[in-house]
């Protein structure tokens, strides 16, 4: 009987090929192989020739895994068979699995695989395939070579696609009409028109297809004169216009204000018979639509022969675009009552309300009007609905849109998971990843990567590992996309190692691939592997993509890599890609960092492409740099300029007033943000209080502080160390007794500000029971913490406890710690030369160490040792920060700055000063000028300090009476502090003065800071 059976399947083999029944042919030879029969060539053949005929990919794969049970996986005819079975079904990564094994030179082969590839648009993939080739041996025909070309031009990879032209010449292909278009279109994407023009003008004929790709190229660049140029040469030289021509060049029309030569090419068109094609009908209304001609569209469209679905399209996208919702609603429903469907694009024309933001209202108002004409039941329209409502970040709207589709297609299930993993909802993303599983769904690459994004929102590593196998058993492990988006998961889930696993098991590498494991390696401060992996990429021929520069912009500036980042800059510059937005506030930040602020501000003033990222990056580079004049004066500009603040700007625009006291201009833009929506933000609010205390306006702070709609644990602290700041150990003590009345627990950075408050004002015990109450609370200290209380013991004259502080610290003391401690050791100069040993030794190139040794020599009369350490700073290269001092005067910020251009007015005035003070009883202390010069000159010298330079501008400039507000990026020096107490009651005014300690407050010959010059 079983042989029977088998005599049966022998014999039915080739009729049921012929039927058509590829799944009972391929159980029948199952059940052959089972059985231990022979299966011939000729019957597998005839199996694959039906499954090319099916493309099934289902089968293909089963039809693999069978050629390999039989031992016919490198039989070369089967092999090639199954790859274009492959090819058919788009199943790329299997097919080059399968070819991988075949060592051939057949050229159909490979152009085949390479064709198919390229016919996919991946580009890196057909370039590598196109490489290995010439490896093998295989010349490249004109088709392949055109496709190698455009590879390159999708890559934008100027460098490949010259070697590529070259090898054309070499070939004598380089007048083939096809590659003459495709090379002018590789230069045109890759680089300068220049290049694009100059193989146009080689080119022995210039057909139209050539012009046309001229013509294309010009209009990506934006040169749009150039454009009706060519179009006349075209007709001056007797070229014969096609429908390509057309549509071109009324695509440039289409945004040009003047008409009049896009209604004589309308004229052209309809000479030449082109009044039938419907693109280019569309073109003609999105032309006369877009400018504001609607009657003239209407025109155009009523004149139409034919009225397809595109002209429909197009007229519908004109009114919606001018917001016309009424107009809109009619053309829908005479789209219907012509009996057309609305497809995919037409709910794109839909949403063309806004070409710029798409909002939620928006996408409700067209899904209404799909709904009410009953175009809800078409699925790719439904598909876009659901990721245009993520989108709108709105998933329960996307959710109800799946929820109303009957029959949801794959699409429609990547794209709800897609928007689960976009909102964070990876758990439930998942969920739905394992019910397509469980229901048989044959998974593309599409949802694997959505599912990979789900795992990476939410670290879950352990699925990502299953979706990893399901990968391998599914042999998807040759697709690129799926592989990349594994890549990413693993960085993501925090775990490189693997990452780099799947990386190095990868023949084929994508720019993508490389770039995202580089930004993993920066994401994971691992910059120097970043370094390495970018050089070996191009090593390997793989030119870097804005993407992939940033992060190693980044890399260079996190290991202050000045050299590294200033060659990278060059390769950019080479590259032509110096003006891509995303690199150039890459290079500025890179700058800024790396302590080249006048290289980043070249960068900046070159480009011609400036967006609110860019001029923030500028701003915040300006304040890194101590340049808070040009900060403020940058956001004023750009905003001159037509770019809006958004809200990292302004968090900039706040630390730049911030940072040199400019209260007046603080306040506008204060109003300004409030005016904008920022009021509920907590880091606008935050940052505001920051702002008024660092301006020395306490009564602003605490107005913002009262306002505000929501405190968190950083509002509360953000006063309490601006109460430090301002030497008020009691308001500051009050916010934290509030703070845990309103049930918010304090956390270390809170205990530091109020133990800073305590520095301040030398309160030791308080200082002592705030620190007791932390350890009590669970919160562990830093070493911040423990500098902050031996300051709080050195300021009540305890330096012995304050040194056993540091002597018995769990962590080693750094140099602002024995900074911190050196102040208060004016009395005790055995105990200030120890803590100038500490600093000593650990090599330190701060200034401040040094001159505040030779400070405590001078007090001491111990002048010549003060020499002495003004000789060892010389010695070490600590060269002092130049001391600079900021005040506002209406709208402007001034400058002065130590050693800096005198001014005639200010030094007339300061001994004018000189004079009444003595007379006050002041004493200028000219001991504090290291200099071996007679006391005048040193009067002179201690004058020209730029905060009291910055103090009489003020005086001369204001009412009487009026409060003078400066700002230093320094401390302030003793003679300095005499000199605004003195001051402050001759003039009959109060001076402010924030320098990097505190804010002193002099009034009526007193300052906020009490002990601190004692």
């Amino acid at each position: 009987m079983a042989l029977d059976t088998s005599l049966i399947l022998l014999n039915d083999l080739e009729k049921l090929c012929r039927d058509g029944q590829l799944n009972s042919v391929l159980n029948a030879v199952n059940i052959m192989d089972e059985r231990g029969l022979y299966v011939s060539t000729h019957i597998l053949s005839c199996l694959l020739q039906l499954g090319m005929d099916k493309a099934d990919s289902r089968a293909a794969r089963k039809l693999y895994h069978l050629l390999i049970r039989l031992g016919y996986d490198s039989d070369c005819h089967l092999a090639s068979q199954l790859i274009h079975m492959h090819l058919l079904c788009e199943s790329l990564p299997e097919a080059l699995q399968v070819f991988g094994k075949l060592s051939t030179t057949d050229a159909f082969l490979w152009n085949s695989v390479i064709l198919a590839h390229a016919r996919l648009g991946y580009n890196q993939q057909t370039l590598n395939l196109y490489h290995r080739m010439q490896e093998c041996g295989v010349s490249a025909d004109k088709h392949i070579l055109a496709v190698a070309v455009k590879a390159c031009s999708g890559l934008a990879s100027l460098d490949q696609g010259r070697l590529i032209h070259c090898y054309i010449v070499e070939r004598g292909l380089g007048s083939n009409d096809f590659i003459v278009s495709t090379l002018i279109d590789m230069y045109s994407n890759s680089s300068g028109i220049e290049d694009a023009q100059r193989v146009f003008n080689c080119a022995p004929i210039q057909n139209v297809v050539a012009w046309n790709t001229l013509i294309k190229g010009y209009i990506k660049h934006g040169l749009v004169s150039s454009v009706v140029k060519l179009y006349c040469q075209m007709q001056q030289q007797g070229v014969e216009l096609d429908r390509i021509t057309f549509i071109s060049i009324l695509k440039t029309c289409t945004g040009a204000s003047d008409l009049d030569q896009g209604r004589s090419i309308h004229r052209q068109a309809v000479e030449k018979g082109f009044e039938l094609d419907s693109l280019i009908v569309a073109r003609l209304i999105g032309m006369y639509g877009s400018t504001g001609h609607l009657l003239e569209a209407c025109m155009v469209f009523e004149e139409a022969p034919k009225q397809d679905l595109r002209i429909w399209n197009a007229m519908i996208a004109i009114y919606a675009q001018h917001g016309q919702n009424a107009e809109t609603l009619t053309l829908l429903k005479g789209l219907q009552q012509a009996g057309l469907e609305a497809n995919f694009s037409t709910s794109l024309s839909l949403l063309k309300g806004n070409n710029r933001v798409i909002s939620l209202d928006q996408v409700r108002s067209v899904h209404g009007m799909v709904v009410e004409l009953g175009f809800d039941k078409e699925s790719p329209v439904m598909n876009t609905f659901i990721t245009m409502y993520a989108k709108c970040e709105s998933l329960h709207d996307a959710c109800r849109v799946f929820n109303s589709v009957l029959s949801p297609d794959l699409v429609t299930w990547n794209a709800i998971i897609g928007a689960h993993a976009m909102h964070e909802q990876g758990m439930n993303a998942l969920q739905l990843f394992h019910y397509l599983q469980t229901q048989g769904w044959d998974l593309n690459w599409a949802t694997l990567c959505a599912s990979l994004n789900a795992c990476s929102s939410v670290g879950a590593i352990g699925e990502g590992n299953l979706i990893h196998s399901f990968i391998i058993e599914s042999s998807l492990e040759c697709d690129i996309m799926v592989m990349n988006n594994l890549i990413d998961m693993y960085i993501k889930c925090g775990n490189l190692i693997d990452a780099f696993e799947v990386f190095d098991s990868l023949t084929d590498r994508d720019v993508v691939t490389w770039t995202t494991l580089i930004s993993g390696c920066c994401q994971h401060y691992q910059y120097e592997k970043g370094l390495q992996l970018f050089q070996e990429m191009q090593e390997e021929g793989v030119l870097p993509n804005h993407v992939t520069l940033v992060s190693i912009l980044k890399a260079c500036h996190c290991l202050s890599a000045l050299d590294q980042g200033k060659l990278l800059h060059e390769c950019i510059v080479g590259r032509g890609l110096d003006s891509e937005v995303s690199i150039i506030n890459a290079l500025i930040d890179m700058y800024a960092k790396c302590g080249a602020l006048l290289d980043g501000r070249k960068v900046f003033d070159k480009s011609c492409i400036k967006d609110v990222v860019t001029w923030t990056t500028m701003i915040d580079a300006c304040v890194q740099h101590e340049s808070g004049p040009e900060a403020v004066f940058l956001f004023k500009k750009m905003q001159q300029e037509g770019i809006e603040p958004d809200r990292a700007a302004f968090l900039c625009a706040f630390k730049a007033c911030s940072s040199v006291a400019a209260l007046t201009q603080g306040k506008a833009i204060h109003r300004q943000s409030f005016e904008r929506g920022f009021s509920l933000d907590n880091a606008i609010v935050n940052s505001l209080i920051d702002m008024y205390m660092n301006c020395g306006s306490l009564i602003d702070a605490q107005q913002v502080f009262e306002e505000a709609p929501f405190r968190d644990i950083v509002t509360w602290t953000s006063m309490i160390a601006g109460c430090a700041r301002h030497n008020n150990y009691q308001l500051a003590q009050e916010y934290f007794q509030n703070m845990g009345q309103v049930g918010i627990k304090p956390n270390s950075v809170t205990f530091l500000s109020l133990l800073s408050a305590c520095a301040h004002v030398g309160l030791r015990e308080e200082g002592l029971s705030h620190f007791k109450s932390m350890l009590s609370l669970g919160i562990s200290p830093m070493l911040e913490h423990f500098t902050c209380i031996a300051e709080v013991l050195a300021h009540s004259r305890d330096l012995d406890a304050a040194e056993d502080v540091f002597e018995t610290c769990p962590f080693r003391m750094d140099i602002a710690g024995w900074l911190s401690l050196l102040p208060h050791c004016k009395n005790s100069p055995s105990m200030a030369k120890r803590c100038f040993d500490y600093l000593a030794g650990m090599d330190c190139k701060k200034a401040a160490g040094f001159v505040l040794m030779a400070n405590i020599y001078v007090a001491a009369g111990l002048t010549e040792s003060a020499s002495l350490v003004e000789n060892l700073r010389h010695h070490a290269n600590a060269w002092k920060k130049p001391g600079k001092a900021y005040i506002e005067l209406g709208n402007q910020v001034h400058e002065f700055t130590c050693g800096g251009k005198r001014i005639p007015e200010i030094d007339a005035k300061l001994q004018e000063l000189a004079t009444e003070m003595k007379q006050e009883g002041h004493t200028p202390l000219v001991d504090l000028v290291l200099q071996n010069t007679p006391n005048e000159e040193k009067e002179r010298v201690l004058c020209g300090h730029c905060e009291k330079q910055a103090i009489a501008f003020g005086l001369l400039n204001t009412a009487p009476g009026a409060t003078i507000r400066v700002s230093k990026n320094l401390r302030m020096c003793a003679d300095c502090h005499s000199a605004s107490l003195t001051i402050c009651k001759i003039e009959r005014r109060e001076i402010i003065v924030v320098d990097e300690l505190c804010v002193h407050v002099f009034k009526d010959g007193a300052c906020s800071c009490k002990f601190e010059y004692d």
